[in-house]
């Protein structure tokens, strides 16, 4: 009885921070929405489908975050304070240049993505406006996640939380002035939307710098070496989760050609959708972080069974919260879509997505947390393996349900798949596969 009063102390204190953390930065799309919507439907319609694109474009970005905060764990479980000093610094550096090389590939693309989404020009241009200039200064989010990950592998998920609150805080006043002008700002629409995120993401990550370097948890980074060992090992924890959220923004790229036949009030009902969902989606990915520092911690311990019981642990512990967040989602569907926009029609779709995934909120929480538990270990595969075939498949059950049901039949196909993936996830995770990675030890590769 003591052992478990101990480890639920030891999850929420570390869950509740990363929950809080996570949830904060999803306020930065939700203010973006907020404000855009205040313009228009056409501007929230374009805007929800530039979030379908970001969704793909972070997963690229914070690749190195990923692999950076399994390996921070291992190597404070391993009490390897050296390796986890030059982990830090190594991958802040490679998170710049890599954003940049990203960005530039991405650009060129993105009239090709506006295609396959079967968007008017009007939405392309709007979307646009948006996407451009958040890849143009994408480095500012990137550097900012790997930062936080750093962090969180130390086992400190305080901080990042008290530097994002103070970062919302700063959007939510800067988002209406450069959407909307203010003196001599001028009105920057979309494009001002995503500048307010830039400069405080921007802000955000200097602070957040100086606290590693003053608490000496990163090397200096004009001591940089590259080192194929951390990069090696970065990239093969964080590719396949990377590759999975890519996978899953694709797909909502051919999901929004379906949804393109509804017209505005089609996008405008997902995007809400998305957001009304959204702190469920967080509150898990808070667990979640939580989840990959336990479970990375004991590996670099060599405590695989505790570190698979925290796991188990951390699921039980969030679904309580899930559930609660659920009934209340059902309950209010339509007044928690009506927060965003006045448009009856719109309201009315949204409010049966709310409905109906509210429902599947507890299968979601299995994916993301159990994902997180499969990083911490440094065997982030089974994610993939599972995810993308997953996603893939709601590209024909949206478009056999969208004939049988319509708009409705879209909401009911991407629900499904949230089952079957929180299903599967589980059995695997209890196979116990993971179990056999050998945690990260810095060995050679320095040039």
């Amino acid at each position: 009885m003591i052992q478990e009063t101990s480890d639920r102390k030891l999850i929420l204190r570390l869950a509740l921070p990363a929950v809080l953390q996570t949830v904060v930065r999803s306020l930065f799309l939700i203010v973006d929405a907020f404000w855009v919507g205040k313009i228009g439907s056409p501007e929230l319609a374009a805007l929800t489908s530039a979030t379908f694109l970001v969704w793909g474009i972070l997963a690229l970005g914070e690749m190195p975050a990923t692999g950076t905060n399994s390996l921070i764990a291992q190597s404070t479980g391993a009490k390897n304070t050296a390796l986890s000093s030059r982990v830090s610094a190594f991958n802040i550096v490679n998170t710049f240049v890599y954003t940049i090389i990203l960005s530039l590939l991405i650009i060129p693309v993105l009239p090709l993505m506006y295609k396959f989404m079967n968007l008017s020009d009007s939405q392309a241009a709007l979307s646009n406006e948006y996407l451009i200039t958040l890849l143009l200064g994408f480095p500012c989010v990137t550097m900012l996640s790997t930062v936080t990950a750093i962090f969180r592998g130390n086992g400190d998920t305080k901080t990042p939380f008290y530097l994002l609150v103070a970062a919302i805080l700063m959007n939510f006043v800067l988002a209406p002035v450069f959407i909307f002008g203010f003196f001599f700002v001028p009105a920057g629409g979309l494009q001002g939307a995503a500048l307010s995120t830039l400069i405080s993401f921007f802000i955000v990550f200097t602070a957040g710098f100086y606290l590693l370097r003053k608490r000496g948890l990163a090397d200096s980074i004009f001591k940089y070496k590259f080192d194929t060992a951390i990069i090696k090992e970065t990239f093969r924890i964080g590719f396949p989760i990377a590759l999975n959220g890519v996978g899953f923004s694709l797909i909502y790229v051919f999901v929004a050609r379906f949804v393109a036949d509804y017209g505005t009030v089609g996008f405008a009902a997902l995007g809400i959708g998305h957001r009304s969902e959204s702190l469920a989606y967080q509150i898990t990915v808070g667990f979640s972080l939580a989840a990959s520092v336990l479970v990375g911690q004991c590996m670099g311990a060599g405590k695989t069974e505790r570190a698979g019981k925290l796991a188990w642990k951390v699921l039980g512990t969030a679904s309580v919260v899930i559930l609660i967040y659920s009934v209340l989602l059902f309950i209010f569907s339509a007044e928690i879509a009506s927060i965003f926009i006045k448009d009856p029609d719109v309201i009315f779709n949204a409010s049966i997505y709310n409905k109906l995934a509210a429902t599947v909120q507890i299968f979601s929480a299995a994916e993301v947390i159990l994902s997180g538990a499969f990083a911490g270990a440094g065997d982030s595969a089974p994610p993939a393996v599972i995810g993308l075939p997953m996603n893939a498949l709601r590209i024909p059950l949206v478009a056999l349900f969208s004939v049988m049901w319509g708009l409705n039949g879209i909401w009911i196909a991407i629900c499904l798949t949230v089952v079957l993936k929180g299903i599967i996830i589980t059995f695997w995770f209890s196979r116990g596969k993971w179990k056999d990675r050998k945690p990260f030890e810095g060995k050679a590769g320095i040039i």
